[in-house]
C-alpha cells in the first residue's frame, strides 16, 4: 500500500497541468465569449449604443461565425464581455473569456501565459505633440512633460528610454490627447495608429501632430488560452482566409475610415496568411 500511495504522488507530482479546451466550453455552452476592450477606438471599443466594435472586435465576429459553422450547432451566441488593460490576460487564464480582441501585442513575455494568433496589425510607438512644438532630437524629450497610457508596452519603453523624465500615466488614450489639447502635457505617447484615430476625428481643426518616426514596432494579434491548439486553428484559419480573400481590407475600412494605412500593415497583409 505504501508503495502504491508513493507512486501514485509522484504521478500526481509530474502530471501535466490539463490544457483549455475552448471548442468543448463552447460546445457545452453554445456561447462564445468574446473579451473586448471598451476604450480603444478604432479596434476595439464600445459604440454610442453600447454595442462592441472595431477592427479587431470585426475580426473576432468572423472567427465566431467560422467556429460555428465547424461545430455545427443547433444555438449559437456570442457574449461580449468587456476587459480592462489591466485584467485582459488574466481573464484568459482564468477561463472567464474564449479570446481577447484589442490592440494587444504579441511579446515573448505574454507567450509565457497566453497563446496568440497570426498577426492580425502591425504598428508601432509614436509621438503626437502640442500646436507650436518641434522635436529636433529624442534626447530633447527628456525635458519635456511626457504622457503614456498605463499598463502598455509603449510605456515599458518611455521608462526605459528617459528615467528621469516627466511622465504621467494614463487609463485612457482620450485622457492623455486632451491633456495635449488643455496644454499640460508636451508630447503623448501610443501606437501610432491610436494617435492617428482622434486628428482623424477632428479633422481639419486638429492642431495635434504625430512624428514620423517609429519608436518601435508592435505585432497585435488575438490572444487566447495558452496550449489549445484545436481552438487556435480555427482562429488563424479565419484571419487566413481573411487575407486572401481581401475581406480585411473591408474590415479595415470600416474602421480607419480615411485615416491612411501605413506600409508595414499593407505588407503584413500578404505575408502574414497561411496556405490551406
Amino acid at each position: 500500500m505504501r508503495l502504491f500511495t508513493t507512486v501514485a504522488l509522484a504521478l500526481l507530482v509530474v502530471a501535466p497541468p490539463a490544457m483549455a479546451d475552448v471548442l468543448g466550453s463552447i460546445t457545452e455552452s453554445k456561447t462564445i465569449r468574446i473579451g473586448y476592450r471598451t476604450d480603444v477606438p478604432p479596434f476595439s471599443f464600445q459604440s454610442k449604443t453600447g454595442d462592441a466594435a472595431g477592427y479587431s472586435v470585426d475580426i473576432c465576429r468572423a472567427i465566431a461565425v467560422a467556429v460555428d459553422k465547424q461545430l455545427n450547432l443547433d444555438v449559437f451566441g456570442i457574449s461580449y464581455v468587456p476587459v480592462t488593460a489591466d485584467n485582459r490576460f488574466k481573464m484568459l487564464e482564468e477561463g472567464k473569456i474564449d479570446i481577447l480582441c484589442g490592440p494587444t501585442t504579441a511579446t515573448l513575455a505574454r507567450r509565457e501565459i497566453v497563446d496568440f494568433s497570426l498577426p492580425i496589425f502591425v504598428d508601432g510607438a509614436g509621438i503626437m505633440v502640442g500646436p507650436g512644438l518641434t522635436i529636433s532630437r529624442m534626447s530633447d524629450l527628456a525635458k519635456l512633460r511626457l504622457g503614456v497610457r498605463s499598463g502598455t508596452t509603449t510605456e515599458q519603453v518611455l521608462n526605459a528610454s528617459f528615467k528621469n523624465a516627466d511622465i504621467t500615466t494614463f487609463k485612457d488614450h482620450g485622457d492623455g490627447v486632451a491633456g495635449l489639447k488643455a496644454g499640460t502635457l508636451d508630447a503623448y505617447f501610443a501606437d501610432r495608429t491610436l494617435l492617428e484615430y482622434p486628428r482623424h476625428v477632428d479633422g481639419k481643426d486638429s492642431k495635434l501632430r504625430v512624428a514620423d518616426e517609429y519608436l518601435t514596432v508592435e505585432p497585435y494579434a488575438l490572444a487566447i488560452p495558452k496550449g489549445d491548439s484545436d481552438f487556435r486553428l480555427p482562429v488563424d484559419r479565419t484571419i487566413s482566409r481573411l487575407y486572401r480573400s481581401k475581406q480585411i481590407m473591408e474590415i479595415a475600412g470600416r474602421a480607419f475610415g480615411s485615416a491612411k494605412m501605413g506600409n508595414l500593415v499593407k505588407a503584413l497583409y500578404r505575408i502574414a496568411p497561411l496556405p490551406e
